[in-house]
């Protein structure tokens, strides 16, 4: 039987490091995977990387920063829009992201429960949805998002959270266009993408 490819996300918002550590065992997880482009927080010292590292190998917890692979705040002008912000579309196809599934699927193969941890404490507004599960879900991976009240959603809750804020914005069934659910689910998700895509040279 076929393991599955399971990736969790979780966001470190403002929460004390041993409220953190409750999250991240009320699903087992014993990797985070930090997908902040930069391993610090002005506000939460407490998340810098060193210090977040050490905290959770004193836990059993393994931290491995990638921000370089799933990062989303690059100022690389091959990763830009015509507007100049980040295009998730040229990010998921860029060596480096690609890499970076790669490392997770290794680590699975290893055993470990994975969580991808950025800043934001809803996932909706984050990247770690909106860019990497995108292209995890897309690839025969299961992806679930730890919330701040320790409960767990599956991916396909905010998918329906999306194509709500986006109804009006989605192309419309009608007797001439048979749009189906994946196309209007893709536009809503470039549309995510787009609102909170960062502007390096803003």
């Amino acid at each position: 039987m076929k393991k599955e490819k399971l990736i969790y996300t979780v966001g470190h918002s403002t929460h004390a490091l041993d409220y953190f550590r409750e999250l991240l065992e009320s699903q087992r997880i014993n990797c985070v995977v930090d997908v902040r482009q930069v391993a610090a927080s002005t506000y939460n010292p407490q998340y810098n990387g060193k210090v977040l590292k050490d905290y959770l190998q004193q836990h059993q917890i393994v931290y491995v920063h990638m921000g370089e692979e799933f990062g989303a705040r690059s100022r690389d002008l091959a990763l830009l829009d015509e507007e100049g912000r980040m295009d998730f579309d040229k990010v998921r196809q860029s060596k480096s992201f690609l890499n970076g599934v790669e490392r997770l699927k290794k680590g699975l193969q290893k055993g470990y429960r994975i969580a991808l941890m950025c800043s934001q404490s809803d996932p909706f507004d984050c990247h770690r949805f909106a860019l990497i599960a995108y292209y995890l879900v897309h690839h025969g991976f299961t992806v679930k998002h730890i919330l701040k009240d320790k409960t767990c959603i599956d991916n396909t809750v905010l998918e329906r959270l999306l194509l709500e804020k986006y109804r009006k914005k989605l192309p419309q069934r009608d007797l001439f266009n048979h749009i189906g659910d994946q196309e209007r689910l893709e536009v809503a998700y470039r549309l995510r993408g787009k609102s909170i895509a960062y502007k390096p040279f803003a």
